[in-house]
């Protein structure tokens, strides 16, 4: 027997590390939430993506006696969809997969913005795979960052994990000499298995997930190596420039509520706590950092709930 709900609003977040599916009814009540295997658009593609998503939502549906015909609409946030063509390529692509009309994309910055902030001013900060700042200001929209890990993302947890294996390729140039090796380096062995023989083959050649390092670098620096101390406040600099740029570029006079999302800063450890520190050292009360009203996904099937009434 199917579910005996009058109407319900799907939301899905998938951002770098893993995509979030959130399930509410009319009073915002949550009726089913569940996470799953990430897809990114700039790395998976419009065809991957919506046949993977379209897939697990449809199974999920009968799995769990959603009856497809009361849903009202579906938002998806994603990673990398950014520009306004590749939103409505994926649109038209979930629309014929899952045989529904009332579904809208997004970015997953939005749906993290609506998620934090419902339809109030505020910013998110977010480090997580990646980096980036979305913002609303005075009824408008300012992005800064998200241009990818190769030319982008300071401060995020590949940038995190890069910096680190620099760090530990020129201890390996030492290698010859006599020298007691870094906390980081054998951390990365132990844990990795990375070492001076193999890493050009498993960076180069078996894909690697670069900021799968990042919560190691942080660990060493709560224990105060000074290599990964020195990555971590170079991280710090690189989201309190998205910060500067965002109250430069919006001209933002009056304070403005910010909340950190994403794995590398969301949770307090050493590189969040220095952040809040600077934040506050920086901007004084211009920006208060507050926890999260709503995770994305529930901001996203709060977006759905807007776009669908």
């Amino acid at each position: 027997m199917k579910k005996d709900i009058q109407n319900y609003y799907i939301g899905i977040d998938s951002g770098g590390t893993k995509c979030d599916l959130v399930i509410i009814n009319s009073n915002n009540s949550v009726l089913f939430n569940e996470s799953t295997k990430a897809f990114h658009y700039s790395i998976h593609g419009t065809e991957i993506i919506s046949e993977n998503i379209s897939k697990y939502l449809a199974s999920l549906l009968k799995a769990k006696r959603f009856d497809q015909k009361k849903c009202s609409g579906i938002c998806i946030g994603l990673a990398g969809a950014r520009e306004e063509i590749d939103k409505k390529s994926l649109e038209r692509a979930f629309k014929r997969k899952l045989h529904f009309n009332k579904i809208d994309i997004e970015t997953d910055t939005m749906t993290g913005l609506y998620g934090a902030f419902e339809d109030r001013d505020g910013i998110i900060l977010i480090s997580g795979t990646g980096s980036v700042l979305f913002g609303k200001s005075n009824s408008k929209i300012y992005r800064v960052g998200g241009w990818g890990r190769i030319i982008g993302d300071y401060g995020s947890g590949y940038t995190i994990g890069k910096e680190a294996l620099k760090e530990v390729v020129k201890e390996y140039d030492l290698s010859d000499i006599k020298r007691k090796r870094t906390m980081l380096e054998e951390k990365m062995e132990r844990i990795f298995d990375i070492n001076k023989e193999n890493i050009i083959r498993k960076i180069f050649h078996e894909n690697f997930e670069i900021q799968k390092i990042a919560p190691i670098v942080i660990k060493c620096a709560e224990k105060g190596d000074k290599v990964s101390l020195e990555i971590i406040n170079e991280a710090v600099d690189g989201l309190l420039y998205h910060i500067k740029t965002f109250l430069k570029i919006s001209r933002r006079k009056k304070p403005i509520d910010l909340v950190f999302i994403g794995g590398i800063i969301e949770n307090e450890n050493v590189l969040s706590k220095k952040l809040k520190k600077e934040i506050k050292k920086n901007f004084k009360e211009k920006v208060n950092v507050l926890k999260k009203k709503h995770s994305s996904a529930f901001g996203a099937a709060l977006i759905a709930k807007k776009m669908f009434p």
